[in-house]
């Protein structure tokens, strides 16, 4: 399936565990609880599993609960309380209640299809691989909430009427769930589908790596779990079939198309069939497009000869990466840098223009700004027709730009609905997590490899093969080099943007320390009870026994 079409999976509105009344929704697409008990409702149902995939990837709320607040991105010109941990970030903010509302809803549809299977008449093999995609995905959603909230509710049956009873599971059954759904998954799904988008066994045991390398660094922790990460990553690399591409720039290229490097990925559609139809709460931000467009879109109209347009975007300008993000790449060797950050402007608006107290004329396709990475004299300004921003000019909306995201098949300029894919999981981080898995189990040489792997694709191609050997030679590192900041500084050049970056961080231990050391503007109010979020409120009050039953997480009290 090129693009999965998701459905709405019980034509009663369901409350997600714990509700005492019941979830607003949008159902444009209905499958009833006796369409779900035939062959093809149970095909339609597992569909509308994968759609909660786009509450979180691409949509604002999961952008700010991954990409803010961490040593990356800062605040560029947004709501400030998920950059800054400012008291807005508390138990009533609609945002955090909505992301969870919408990844229960997922859970809860993922029951509905395990539950409904047995029931079913069919091919027992297909059945068994459509309960695995449903238990993958459940896995998934669950393992999202448990990384962002702690211990959770956990549901493992549908629920089709409200009810006032939840608890929080400690973090140890929350994981057992998680591993046990992987575990099926991985002995029945088959290893490849003619179905773009659908789970297979590697992405499950890419996903199992992940969840084994979380765990091992919680209080739930089991001593195999390092171990057990690499083995994972190492059993996808190494039979999975999959290949980094040659380019990394290849990866974000417009039309996303299946590729070799990526294993999962979260689809987009303007095709209004496609879209999700739930709406968990009306004044969360969770968008049914692919935000990520405008959210990372810096601020470029006001530049000399540009105006707003498809190629460049619409700049709702959310994420400003910081000076450490910026700072990471040795420009001269490494591709990753002029790949992911756009920081060239050429004219679309012909005109005459004053740029450096002189008259200058501008032709389309001129160069019009160059974003550079140090302070320009004056010399420099006056040698070029353009204009030139150092960073001490740096302000709202103006910083180089994260260009993965960047989306000019919108239906229109001021369009911010985006229809491009947001990758979920790719090799190259399942390279870095056994890197990382391997380091934290005490073979730092074994993790050498991983790391050259991917540092030897991101190696700037010369004009001559020597050019190319050189830089690829420059690009490689040693076993002196592993270590935790090593491994999240390597994570954050492969990966920056791609929703995950605060997790990592919580992951490894590090994020005060980080943020306080590279984010100027977060590293003032956050404090340790941020690696976790709270609890929505609207949880503890429609839940029995309130928090007494369902106690906050500690400092939003």
């Amino acid at each position: 399936m090129k693009k999965i079409i998701y459905y709405t999976l019980i034509a009663l509105a369901i409350g997600s565990a714990g509700c005492k009344k019941l979830l607003n929704e949008d159902v444009r697409t209905q499958i009833s609880n006796v369409y779900i008990n035939t062959p093809s409702g149970l095909e339609d149902g597992v569909r509308g599993c994968y759609a909660t995939l786009r509450f979180w990837y691409g949509s604002q709320t999961g952008g700010w609960m991954t990409i803010f607040g961490t040593d990356e991105y800062m605040d560029g010109n947004a709501d400030v309380t998920f950059p800054n941990y400012t008291a807005n970030l508390n138990p009533a903010n609609g945002a955090i209640s909505g992301i969870w509302a919408a990844l229960y809803k997922g859970i809860n549809d993922c029951n509905t299809v395990i539950d409904a299977a047995p029931k079913i008449t069919m091919d027992e093999t297909k059945k068994a691989q459509r309960v695995a995609e449903a238990r993958a995905l459940r896995a998934h959603y669950y393992f999202l909430l448990v990384q962002q909230f702690g211990p959770i509710q956990l549901s493992l049956t549908p629920t089709a009427t409200a009810t006032r009873v939840a608890t929080r599971s400690p973090l140890a059954d929350v994981y057992r769930v998680i591993v046990d759904d992987l575990t099926y998954a991985i002995a029945t799904l088959p290893p490849t589908t003619p179905d773009y988008g659908r789970v297979t066994k590697y992405i499950a045991e890419n996903m199992l790596a992940k969840v084994y390398l979380t765990r091992a660094g919680s209080s739930a922790a089991v001593s195999t779990d390092y171990d057990n990460a690499a083995n994972m990553a190492k059993d996808v690399i190494n039979k999975g079939g999959f290949k980094l591409l040659d380019n990394f720039s290849d990866l974000f290229s417009q039309p996303m198309k299946p590729n070799t490097e990526t294993l999962w990925a979260c689809q987009f559609s303007n095709n209004p069939v496609s879209e999700p139809t739930i709406a968990p709460n009306a004044n969360t931000t969770i968008s049914a497009w692919n935000a990520a467009n405008f959210d990372f879109c810096a601020g470029y109209e006001g530049f000399p000869g540009m105006v707003r347009d498809l190629a460049n975007g619409r700049p709702f300008a959310h994420y400003r990466p910081t000076s450490y993000m910026l700072g990471l790449y040795n420009k001269a060797v490494d591709t990753r840098f002029n790949q992911t950050f756009k920081t060239v402007y050429i004219c679309n608006k012909p005109g005459t223009y004053t740029i450096n107290g002189k008259s200058v004329t501008l032709k389309r396709g001129d160069t019009s700004t160059v974003i550079l990475d140090h302070e320009a004299t004056a010399a420099e300004r006056n040698a070029v027709r353009y204009l030139l921003v150092a960073p001490s000019e740096f302000g709202p909306g103006v910083w180089p730009m994260n260009q993965k995201f960047q989306d000019s098949l919108r239906a229109g300029v001021n369009d911010s609905r985006g229809v491009k894919d947001v990758i979920i999981y790719r090799l190259a981080e399942t390279y870095l997590i056994a890197a990382e898995a391997l380091i934290m189990s005490g073979h730092p040489a074994d993790a050498v490899p991983f790391v050259n792997t991917v540092r030897t694709r991101a190696a700037i191609k010369g004009a001559t093969p020597a050019i190319t050997a050189a830089n690829v030679a420059a690009m490689q590192v040693t076993t002196a080099d592993m270590s935790l900041d090593f491994i999240l500084d390597e994570r954050a050049r492969e990966l920056s943007g791609e929703f995950m970056r605060w997790e990592d961080l919580v992951r490894t231990g590090k994020l005060l320390e980080r943020v306080k050391k590279y984010n100027p503007v977060a590293s003032v109010l956050i404090k340790p009870y941020h690696v976790l979020r709270p609890i929505p409120q609207t949880q503890i009050d429609r839940t029995e026994g309130n928090a007494s039953a369902f106690p906050q997480n500690q400092g939003y009290n």
